[in-house]
């Protein structure tokens, strides 16, 4: 049967009617998704995302599906190459595979983002402030104990978030917010803990990222 399985993924790989499939071990996402739901997280989260080789464009995806040995089932995925994976103990234990064929033949590989997505409403600075904990806290849940606990000092210097609009920055963010295109990179201090000022609309806010510095 085992033989058979991969016998089916090199077909799969070698037939892709768009061009060669990306095919990852379930096993890698299952762990991340496991730190998420263990732990005590409002907001914060680990999104999946398939992106070119050459530029770190997004990957547009053609056919997209979850495999085991015994089963196939559907994947789920946006225009942006962003993948939605069950957290299933089943597909974990049972070795599944994750295959995602693109649209072009440009090579894409997996990317990784701690991201928030808010909810769509006004966004005010407690809110803000919640999801930057929950960044520092998760990124070194995500390194594993020997770096997070015995080697912090290796995890990148987070200076605050960044927020990813889905258009233009609106007009009416607060001047110190150091703002590009669609993009604003945002300081957090503790003084943002309690303070309930609505500072963005939700509805216009595609997700949060945290600022690490370079």
């Amino acid at each position: 049967m085992k033989s058979k399985f991969l016998a089916l993924l090199a077909l799969s790989a070698s037939f892709g009617a768009f061009a060669e499939p990306v095919v990852m071990s379930y096993d890698g996402f299952y762990d991340r998704m496991e730190v998420i739901n263990e732990g005590d997280y409002q907001y914060a989260r680990v999104g999946f995302y398939l992106k070119t080789f050459e530029s770190a464009k997004e990957c547009e995806l053609a056919d997209g599906k979850i495999m085991t040995e015994k089963q196939t089932y559907p994947l789920t995925y946006n225009e942006r190459g962003q993948l939605f994976l069950p957290f299933d103990k089943e597909l974990d234990t049972h070795k599944a595979v994750v295959v995602a064929t693109p649209k072009s033949a440009s090579g894409c590989q997996l990317s990784m983002q701690i991201e928030a997505k808010m909810p769509q409403q006004p966004i005010t600075a407690a809110q803000l402030y919640k999801v930057h904990q929950e960044f520092e806290e998760l990124l070194p849940d995500l390194s594993g104990f020997f770096v997070g606990k015995l080697m912090s000092f290796l995890l990148p210097d987070q200076q605050g978030i960044q927020l990813h609009f889905n258009t233009a920055v609106p007009t009416d963010v607060p001047s110190d917010w150091q703002c590009v295109e669609m993009r604003c990179k945002v300081k957090i201090d503790d003084t943002w803990q309690a303070n309930e000022r609505k500072l963005v609309d939700g509805n216009k806010l595609a997700r949060i990222t945290p600022w690490i510095a370079k």
